[in-house]
């Protein structure tokens, strides 16, 4: 298969639009019938390759607090014919450096456009990951979990919008499978490496915050083990000065040491000894010490 050197390019705004226009034309293939059946009841992402045609519809936006509220592009591509539904007039004029002679030229064109417009966004939330990241260590606290869960979920947006990028790509070569040439159409070889640049990029944070979560999780392990440890301590401490304090608060008759001239100083300095010697003791086992102990966090000078 070889892409002819025109093809034509039709641009409409709504499904709508080129729903009506598809009821004029007397003979429509059924890989557009199945389209549009799927753009009407789809708002996702999804991917069709058949041998000769590639459409779907991608996702370009989607707000990380809503990810109902989305942005689309639909496509439809031949070698000959470029359908698109939903692309800016904007996208379609930076193409023209591009100067695409097929229609296969000109959709991974509008790819590499779009993808480039991530990186600003993908450095921004670099910018705000090292930021978070020098405002945890040292200083993990209860809402560390919070900003870390954030972050991971900006992260995880952002690879929900690339990846149906990347599989384009693959889609693409098994569509045209009979184009062998892929790496001379420079639209298509930019728009890979963009894919890669960007799943490495996401792929590097991802790692990042999964190290600042794993922190987190075992500072916070750690914190509750010191507490439940402390707990511990105090209750072997004071259990002598409870069990004798509650044998000398029974109240039978005949207890010869409470009429004991130094009965009270002999149970306070049992009380003592007994406390000590467990506090001592444990001390010598060395189980009074921290499990962990947290860097102080740096001052600026």
């Amino acid at each position: 298969m070889k892409f002819d050197s025109h093809f034509n390019w039709y641009r409409y705004m709504t499904v709508s639009d080129y729903d009506q226009q598809l009821h004029n034309e007397e003979t429509v293939s059924p890989s557009k019938i199945e389209w549009v059946r799927q753009l009407r009841t789809k708002d996702v992402n999804f991917t069709r390759a058949e041998l000769g045609v590639l459409y779907g519809s991608l996702v370009t936006w989607q707000n990380p607090d809503d990810k109902s509220d989305r942005r689309f592009i639909c496509y439809y591509v031949t070698p000959t014919e470029l359908i698109t539904i939903g692309l800016s007039e904007h996208i379609m004029s930076l193409t023209a450096p591009f100067d695409p002679k097929t229609a296969f030229d000109a959709f991974y064109a509008i790819l590499s456009l779009q993808m480039n417009t991530y990186f600003s966004g993908i450095d921004d939330f670099e910018t705000e990951l090292f930021s978070r990241q020098d405002e945890l260590r040292g200083n993990i606290n209860e809402n560390s979990l919070d900003s870390i869960f954030a972050l991971r979920d900006t992260i995880e947006n952002w690879s929900d919008l690339i990846v149906p990028f990347q599989e384009l790509i693959l889609a693409g070569q098994e569509a045209f499978v009979a184009v062998t040439d892929f790496e001379q159409h420079l639209p298509f070889r930019l728009a890979k490496r963009r894919v890669e640049r960007l799943l490495m990029l996401i792929e590097h944070y991802q790692k990042d915050i999964e190290v600042l979560l794993d922190l987190s999780t075992t500072v916070s392990n750690f914190r509750g083990n010191e507490i439940m440890k402390a707990l511990t301590i105090f209750t072997a401490v004071a259990t002598p000065m409870m069990a004798l304090g509650a044998i000398w608060g029974m109240n039978f008759k005949n207890m010869p040491e409470l009429d004991w001239k130094y009965g009270y100083a002999g149970a306070l300095t049992l009380i003592l000894i007994t406390t000590g010697g467990i506090f001592y003791w444990m001390k010598w086992r060395g189980w009074l010490g921290a499990l962990v102990r947290m860097p102080k966090k740096r001052t600026k000078k």
